[in-house]
């Protein structure tokens, strides 16, 4: 039975309501790579830990010289026996407890520590950051670059399976020749897929690392950025120097400032001593005037406890930095090789496989148009370059990554922002 046509065109206006509601696709937002690392700097854990070393500053330097409140004391009442000389007495105090071992001193060295421990940190994430984004800009670039390069390649599956059909129409191929090029199609055009994948997925790691939104697609613009390498002596000086990293320098400051709190607790537990003056008057109208000195022993309360979890802390910190510095040190020498590896591997592809593969369809063609070649030929001479062009693709950037990397952690080792 016939569906009526009022529900038909119900129909019709819900799914174009649908359609309407429907967003539109955003155009990817074009970004460079310098653009990309300066992200880095805004994210908001450099920004914040930035603010929490201000604060700290600001707080070491208002610090008090002293480290206890003075204590005041007031006292009143009537004297009550003998009775000739009952009225009303009184008297007013302050009281000034000083640290012996320098507690204030320490305290203030204590808060300087844990700022300069939370620079360190934010220096040693900044370094992490424009590694990762880095990281992912080159990735989106090869994607994108990968993404075109299949393109071609599905037009060339397309040349050839168009050339086998008509081999088959002259009777010079057979219909499994038509479901082997078919299959090379197929192969091609998922190709294709996975390429358009990858770029989403490389758009959206550097979304993350950059903190925009990934409902706005970005899109990579720009060459490749070639960066200059230290010298061999100077990848060797930075070897040695591994501690300077900002990531080792963190972890021994943080060690620092943990053992710096240890004796802050000590000194504030420490000897002391107890200074003040009062003035009272008596019953009978004479006002007094004293000084007074108190020492109180440190016999049982030393701080033991406190002290002791921050020590421990301090030397599993020390532990952790030592282990990372030589982490460090090895990680430095896999950055140095795989400059130097990469490296190589660009120059062999660039200048051999490349040239090759391009001579090779340059050949094939002219041969076809003199009629001494077939279609087949500068196929298969199309896939090969293709095939090159790839790998001159994943060299190039596997080149420039290493360069980066490698350049980034020398100018970090060297102190310089």
């Amino acid at each position: 039975m016939a569906r009526p046509r009022s529900v038909i065109g119900v129909l019709l206006v819900l799914q174009a309501a649908a359609y309407a509601q429907t967003p539109p696709v955003q155009a990817p937002t074009a970004i460079s790579f310098d653009a990309a690392i300066a992200h880095a700097s805004k994210s908001a854990q450099v920004t914040n830990t930035r603010s929490a070393v201000t604060l700290l500053r600001d707080a070491e330097a208002s610090l008090p010289h002293l480290d206890t409140n003075p204590v005041v004391t007031l006292s009143a009442g009537p004297r009550v026996a003998p009775a000739a000389e009952r009225g009303f007495e009184g008297s007013i105090g302050i009281l000034q407890s000083l640290s012996v071992t320098g507690a204030s001193r320490l305290r203030r060295a204590a808060l300087g520590a844990e700022a300069t421990w939370l620079g360190a940190e934010a220096d040693a994430e900044l370094l992490r950051r424009r590694l990762a984004i880095a990281e992912r800009w080159l990735a989106l670039h090869q994607a994108e670059a990968q993404l075109t390069l299949t393109h071609a390649d599905v037009a060339n599956e397309d040349s050839f399976a168009a050339l086998v059909s008509r081999l088959v129409m002259a009777g010079e191929r057979t219909q499994a020749d038509v479901a082997a090029a078919a299959a090379r199609v197929a192969e091609a055009e998922l190709r294709h897929l996975l390429a358009e994948g990858n770029v989403a997925e490389a758009r959206a790691l550097l979304a993350a690392e950059i903190g925009t939104s990934p409902t706005a697609p970005l899109t990579a613009i720009g060459d490749v950025p070639e960066v200059m390498l230290p010298s061999p002596q100077e990848q060797r000086a930075m070897i040695a120097a591994a501690a300077a990293l900002p990531a080792v320098a963190a972890k021994k400051l943080a060690a620092r400032n943990l053992a710096l709190q240890a004796v802050e607790e000590r000194a504030s537990r420490g000897a002391r001593i107890n200074v003040g003056v009062d003035a009272s008057r008596d019953a009978l109208g004479a006002y007094v005037v004293r000084g007074t000195i108190g020492v109180p022993l440190p016999i049982l309360d030393q701080g033991h406890r406190e002290t002791a979890s921050r020590r421990a802390a301090a030397l599993r910190s020390e532990g952790d930095a030592a282990d990372e510095e030589v982490r460090s040190r090895n990680m430095l020498g896999m950055v140095v090789h795989e400059a130097e590896h990469t490296e190589e591997v660009f120059t062999t592809v660039r200048v051999r496989l490349v040239p090759a593969a391009e001579r090779a369809v340059a050949l094939r063609e002219k041969q076809l148009q003199a009629g001494e070649g077939i279609l087949l030929d500068v196929v298969d001479a199309r896939r090969t370059l293709f095939d090159a062009k790839r790998a001159l693709l994943t060299a190039q950037h596997e080149r420039a990554w290493a360069r980066i990397r490698l350049a980034a952690l020398f100018v970090a080792v060297r102190g310089e922002k």
